[in-house]
């Protein structure tokens, strides 16, 4: 049986004090508008049947009952709307203040739980990362570029600071952390949502199925362990980041994601996935840049 939420209860005990307050106001303006049939002449009631004369003088003497006592009953809704809106604000007040330090405690519990990777681990990361999409043999993962790593990083700073800089100051970015020896390119935070796990890819020359298959069943992973150690729901955001700008890559990323999330809709079904040029990353929009964070708004 679901619990009831209170905040969502007095919330709609404020909504509805609120909402008499407005009748008291509305109420009145709507009856003294209208002149129903109080301005009908005599001569012309006298013409109507007896039942129709009947049903006029029967609301003309309902309308002028009512407009007699509507002053008490506006009273009286001003009175209870009043005592309603400050029973439902004090209540919830009282509740978010509950929720707020549950919530305090939760990010210090993140705090203490999560670990910032050390500059060899995020390096090593990174490298990693390009071995993978690359699909590089181990001779030549030795000489793997430094520059491809330091692009790779420089990718992932410029990006993060982006989407820091979009969404403001009441949203946290903590990125390149640890759980245990799980990795995280970035974990947003932001009050009353959803925390999403974001990883970034780059790709300088090309991918195959498998690696983009594999990427998202490691977010997913990655999801998954978030939310048994925080007991927290999570959404997964993949950033695929295309070197060359206008590659036909960007578009077969999108292809590939279509067909995994039709083939097994419950792996992606919390999943968002887009791609973003290498050279838009400083100058793409921020309501555009949002939308690709947040999701389309429910």
């Amino acid at each position: 049986m679901a619990q009831l939420e209170y905040s969502d209860y007095y919330k709609f005990i404020a909504s509805a004090g609120i909402a008499l307050v407005a009748g008291a106001v509305l109420v009145p303006w709507m009856f003294l508008r209208e002149p129903f049939d109080l301005a009908i002449e005599a001569s012309k009631v006298a013409l109507l049947t007896p039942d129709a004369q009947n049903i006029v003088h029967a609301r003309q003497h309902l309308i002028v009952t009512t407009i007699k006592y509507l002053p008490l009953a506006s009273g009286l809704m001003v009175t209870v709307g009043i005592a309603l809106t400050g029973l439902g604000l004090y209540q919830w007040s009282s509740r978010q203040s509950v929720r707020d330090k549950a919530e305090d405690l939760q990010n210090e519990k993140l705090d203490k739980e999560l670990k910032a990777m050390s500059p060899e681990q995020i390096e090593t990361k990174a490298k990693t990362s390009l071995e993978d999409a690359e699909d590089l043999q181990p001779a030549q993962r030795i000489v793997q570029s430094s520059s491809a790593v330091s692009s790779l990083l420089a990718v992932e700073q410029a990006l993060i600071g982006r989407i820091s800089s979009c969404l403001g100051s009441s949203v946290k970015i903590m990125s390149n952390q640890r759980l245990g020896n799980v990795e995280y390119d970035a974990i947003i935070r932001a009050k009353s949502a959803k925390r999403i796990i974001l990883e970034i890819k780059y790709i300088r020359k090309g991918f195959n199925r498998g690696w983009l298959s594999e990427t998202i069943n490691s977010l997913a992973s990655r999801m998954a362990l978030y939310t048994r150690t925080f007991d927290e729901t999570t959404s997964g955001l993949l950033l695929v980041v295309i070197a060359t700008s206008n590659s036909p890559l960007s578009r077969k990323v999108m292809e590939i994601s279509e067909e995994l999330r039709t083939s097994h809709p419950s792996r992606l079904d919390n999943i968002l996935i887009h791609t973003i040029y290498e050279a838009d990353i400083a100058t793409i929009p921020c309501p555009e840049l949002m939308k690709m964070v947040l999701g389309d708004p429910e």
